[in-house]
This record gives C-alpha cells, sequence and structure tokens, in this order.
C-alpha cells in the first residue's frame, strides 16, 4: 500500500512516542525514518529491527566532557542520541573548515545520514569512513552510500568528516541527487507491510483508549453533538 509523506511521518512519530521518546525527540526520530524511507533506504524496516532496543529505553543524554578525538555509543541508538550529538559536532566546525571524530560501537550509522542531509544543504558536507574506506558521503549535490552500512547491527568503528571544503565526488553503490528529492514527495512511499504493521501497532499505544469520560472530552466514537 502507497502511503504519502505525511502519513509516514505521523505514524512514525507517533510510534516514537509511544516507545517513550520525548517531544522533539520523537519529531527528529521520525523525519529520520521518513527520509530514509522516501529515499529507498528502509527506514521503516530498519526502525521495526530496532524496536525491542527502544522500548521505554529512551535516554538521548550527551556528555560534551566525554566528547574529543572520539566518542563511544555504547550500542546507543543514533535514533535517540543522533540529532544532539551531530548539532554538538557541527558547533565545533564554525571557526574551523574541518572537524574528525572516531565513533565506537555504533551500530545503526545509516540513520546518521539523514541529519548530515540537513547540514549539507548549509554546505557543511561529510564522510563516513571506514578502514580508510569511504562508506558515505553526503554533499548539497549528492548522497552516496554503500550498502553495508544500511543496517541496525554496523560492526565497525568508524571516523566521521565534517568539513566546508569541497569534497571529491564518489561512486558508492547507492546515489540520491539531492535536486531529486523534493520530486520524490509527490510519489507514494511503500514500506515494508509486516514493518509498517509492526510500527503502526506502537503508534496505537498512544491514542486515548475509548470510554465514557473519553467520549466526553472529544476522543473516540460518537457524533458531532456529544
Amino acid at each position: 500500500m502507497s502511503y504519502s509523506y505525511y502519513e509516514v511521518y505521523t505514524n512514525t512519530q507517533r510510534a516514537f512516542s509511544g516507545l517513550g521518546f520525548s517531544y522533539g525527540s520523537d519529531e527528529d526520530a521520525a523525519f529520520i525514518t521518513t527520509w530514509l524511507e522516501l529515499c529507498g533506504l528502509n527506514g521503516v524496516k530498519l526502525l521495526n529491527l530496532k524496536i525491542k532496543d527502544l522500548d521505554n529505553s529512551f535516554n538521548a543524554n550527551i556528555d560534551p566532557s566525554k566528547i574529543s578525538s572520539e566518542y563511544d555509543f555504547n550500542n546507543k541508538s543514533t535514533l535517540m542520541i543522533g540529532p544532539g550529538l551531530i548539532d554538538y559536532l557541527i558547533s565545533k566546525i564554525d571557526n574551523n573548515s574541518n572537524f574528525k571524530i572516531t565513533f565506537k560501537n555504533c551500530n545503526d550509522p545509516i540513520f546518521l545520514i539523514p541529519l548530515l542531509y540537513k547540514y549539507a544543504k548549509k554546505s557543511i558536507n561529510s564522510q563516513i569512513i571506514s578502514n580508510k574506506n569511504i562508506q558515505a558521503q553526503i554533499t548539497n549535490k549528492h548522497i552516496e552510500i554503500n550498502k553495508e552500512i544500511i543496517s541496525t547491527d554496523y560492526q565497525e568503528n568508524f571516523d566521521l568528516l565534517l568539513t566546508k571544503n569541497i569534497i571529491s565526488e564518489q561512486k558508492l553503490d547507492i546515489r540520491i541527487q539531492s535536486s531529486k528529492i523534493n520530486e520524490m514527495l509527490s510519489n507514494g512511499i511503500n514500506p515494508d507491510k509486516k514493518s509498517w504493521d509492526q510500527i503502526s501497532n506502537i503508534a496505537f499505544r498512544t491514542f486515548v483508549p475509548e470510554s465514557e469520560e473519553s467520549r466526553s472530552k472529544g476522543a473516540g466514537g460518537g457524533d458531532a453533538n456529544d
């Protein structure tokens, strides 16, 4: 079944709320998931694979004193800490043209791609580099990704490079043109059905159960005169 961008975003935002994500963080995580799904990168299926790890375990705290030339995720999902962490790292390049950091025990780097894309539109380019090989490159023109990082159990430590400099074009497994993303918004999105159903079940947690009291307050069934 085909859904609009808004429908996917709304359903996933409700699911993150149902998983215990705080207000604002649920919106950030929904953006990440929906952007990946829009671009054909299986955002909903990847989210479904993380449900057990995310359920009622939300903790987006980041200690800046522990961020230097490297940062240990301790296997905490980037859906939780990615938005705040990337915002913090971007602040580090205000007076520098480059900033590089090593990430350890990050098993879902794919969720960083949409966050890095947002800053690519502000002319901050990025690369994810593992074992001296570029696994992803995000600029304001193209997003290039190797298939192996489309995973929720990534095993390698990797470097993240943020730069205001122009970086040479890479040819990786998947190429997404930035100029085409707005066009994609007019097309339907077709998430994996089993994963979509699972996410929808989580989203239902946020709905108010129907009762005499809830109907009197405007929730649940009843006609317009109740």
